[in-house]
């Protein structure tokens, strides 16, 4: 991982594990699964499932406390409700509460996860696509085929944040524009959810009076709910609220969009944007890279090349097709490995860098191409991308399956159908109504017998 740690890990209440976790990540934070905790809780509290105000306070207590003090108060009303003030599994999950409980967590960035889930899921997609009987070939063919749809689905994603506009459903407000331009769909739902929120469902309570500390609370059940301190200083535009979301998270809440509202402020501060939710991520991440400052490390010097090599390559696709693009990188290359030389040898310092790419560009030519005119025929919509284009169906074919398996066709419409019998049309019928006076009668029977046979002559 580059040699850093992460931030924080998640594991099920695995002794050993947790013990190797202490002395290998030493930085991270661990923390408890609560979909595993949840389940064991009806088979180790009996009052559990009978009693619904202490699983309201249970689950209360799991990820709907703001502080401390809220959790401590809540578990104490939980244990005097269900009178479990000696059950001993309940007791081990207290002295280990910092671990499972969000409310001890806020100042941690875990991006809103509260459990493994997301590990399971990608383990039962991995069971799924072997068998008892699978060969280690037949295994591994699966797994490349699940991870290739899963980096196509990427892709698609990326180009659609890259290709497509997002349209806010506030058209007039500048903080949502700025917020389509920077993040990515699906954190921009995410964000104007917040927003809508802020400045629909909340309201403020009291102000300071250097406008620098707000009490948000509910517009409507005030009385049910704390209300929410939010913190502004305004020579540097930093704002936070006791909710900590965007400490977890990465998104402003919704108790700072309404205080950044009472105030008129029509942009986010940068330092609030973080380049992790950005439609444009993964192509600034090899661009952001920082050094380890560890050069005789191997592992290090790997990370460096694969760093330095794919940035490289980014760089080569953006220019390409461009004739001065690419004599441009050319130029700055061949400057970037001289100046590389003189820096391994000790004759050129830092303030000496020097950028001869510039005078290397070729210069651009005075004569223009003439102007283009469209042919006739050709459409003046623009032309779909690769990722734009989506697989068609085959229609199914007329021939049916017994033609084709035996190679005959279907007789196509035309061929020659007989005509109706006489005796079946209207005409005929209307002769045998109208008939004459004083004409002999014709029976029926004759009648039918003539028609047939008038059909039968060539």
């Amino acid at each position: 991982m580059g040699d850093k740690h992460p931030l924080t890990i998640f594991t099920d209440q695995d002794q050993a594990m947790s013990r190797a976790i202490e002395v290998a990540l030493p930085h991270t934070r661990h923390r408890l699964c609560q979909w595993h905790i949840a389940k064991k809780v009806p088979s180790k509290v009996a009052c559990f499932n009978s009693n619904n105000k202490v699983r309201g306070l249970f689950y209360k207590c799991m990820s709907k406390c703001d502080s401390e003090v809220e959790f401590e108060r809540s578990w104490n009303e939980m244990i005097l409700e269900g009178n479990l003030q000696t059950h001993e599994w309940l007791g081990d999950l207290y002295k280990i509460r910092s671990k499972w409980s969000t409310a001890f967590n806020k100042e941690y960035f875990s991006m809103g996860i509260l459990s493994t889930q997301r590990s399971e899921c990608t383990n039962n997609v991995c069971h799924g696509i072997s068998k008892p009987t699978s060969s280690i070939t037949e295994c591994f063919l699966g797994l490349e085929k699940i991870i290739t749809n899963w980096r196509r689905n990427e892709q698609d994603e990326d180009h659609k944040c890259s290709q497509s506009e997002i349209v806010p459903i506030i058209r007039s407000s500048s903080i949502l524009k700025q917020a389509a331009r920077f993040y990515s769909r699906k954190l921009y739902s995410f964000f104007e959810e917040e927003f809508l929120h802020g400045v629909g469902g909340m309201s403020i309570d009291f102000v300071s009076n250097d406008s620098s500390k707000f009490l948000v609370n509910y517009t409507e059940n005030k009385d049910q709910s704390n209300p929410w301190v939010v913190h502004f200083d305004s020579t540097d535009c930093t704002i936070q609220c006791t909710c900590k979301k965007f400490e977890t998270m990465g998104l402003l809440c919704c108790h700072s969009m309404r205080v950044l509202r009472q105030l008129d402020i029509v942009k986010i501060p940068e330092k609030y944007l973080m380049l992790r939710w950005s439609a444009k991520a993964r192509k600034s991440f090899y661009s952001g890279y920082v050094g380890l400052g560890k050069g005789t490390d191997c592992g290090s010097g790997f990370i460096f090349r694969n760093h330095i090599s794919r940035f490289a390559y980014q760089i080569s696709t953006r220019a390409q097709g461009n004739e001065l693009a690419e004599q441009y990188m050319l130029g700055a290359m061949k400057d970037m490995a001289e100046n590389i030389d003189l820096l391994v040898e000790g004759k050129m310092t830092n303030s000496n860098f020097i950028c001869k790419s510039k005078s290397r560009a070729a210069p651009v030519s005075a004569f223009k191409d003439p102007q283009k005119r469209r042919p006739k025929g050709i459409s003046n919509a623009r032309l779909k991308g690769y990722w734009e284009k989506k697989k068609q169906k085959k229609r199914p074919s007329i021939k049916s399956k017994n033609t084709l398996d035996k190679g005959i066709d279907i007789p196509s419409p035309e061929v020659y159908i007989p005509s109706m019998p006489e005796c079946f049309t209207e005409d005929f019928i209307n002769r045998r109504k109208t008939r004459e006076e004083g004409s002999p009668y014709t029976p029926y029977t004759r009648m039918m017998m003539d028609s047939f046979t008038s059909e039968l002559e060539f």
